[in-house]
């Protein structure tokens, strides 16, 4: 198997027992269940909100799975993208998701205003889908923020110059 390159994969078997690998994993089934309730609920009545939030759901989905794929793959280790901040990458990637799963909720709780005969199991279902989406990815938030910071951690200063009064060389 190949490492270095966009050969074939090595699959790290770590990151699936990881914390954020089981993150993403539930991530991506939360997005995948979230998309196919809004589809039944929306398909017989045209519903305008449940159709974004399906779309809106898919997106997440793919977005996640692509960085699931990169992570159990090794691929974010390899030569050719060596320079590129993965943990920042992350970051970005699940604060985006949190926003677009914060306007899923938005959408889930207008739509269970309607009280419209057989719509609201779907959208109750779709909203409790959304808030457990958003919970998780917020989670992954805080992780990926901090293991962007242990990758490029700050400059500390040392004690002995912390002290009022004491600079080097005076």
């Amino acid at each position: 198997m190949e490492q270095n390159g966009w050969g074939p994969p090595a699959v790290d078997l770590n990151f699936l027992k990881s914390g954020l690998g089981v993150l993403k994993l539930v991530q991506m089934l939360l997005s995948l269940a979230g998309f196919i309730v809004a589809q039944i609920t929306a398909s017989p009545y045209n519903w305008e909100q449940m159709q974004a939030f399906g779309w809106i759901s898919l997106i997440i989905f793919i977005l996640t799975l692509g960085m699931f794929t990169i992570f159990l793959a090794s691929w974010h280790r390899s030569d050719i993208v060596a320079r590129v901040n993965w943990p920042l990458v992350d970051f970005g990637h699940s604060a985006l998701c949190t926003v677009l799963w914060s306007i899923n909720v938005i959408l889930g709780l207008v739509s269970i205003s309607y009280h419209r005969p057989g719509r609201e199991p779907g959208a109750i279902v779709d909203t409790i889908l959304a808030i457990v989406s958003l919970v998780t990815f917020w989670a992954t938030v805080r992780m990926s923020y901090r293991r962007w910071h242990l990758f490029s951690p700050t400059p500390t200063i040392p004690y002995h110059y912390q002290q009022l009064g004491t600079e080097p060389y005076s």
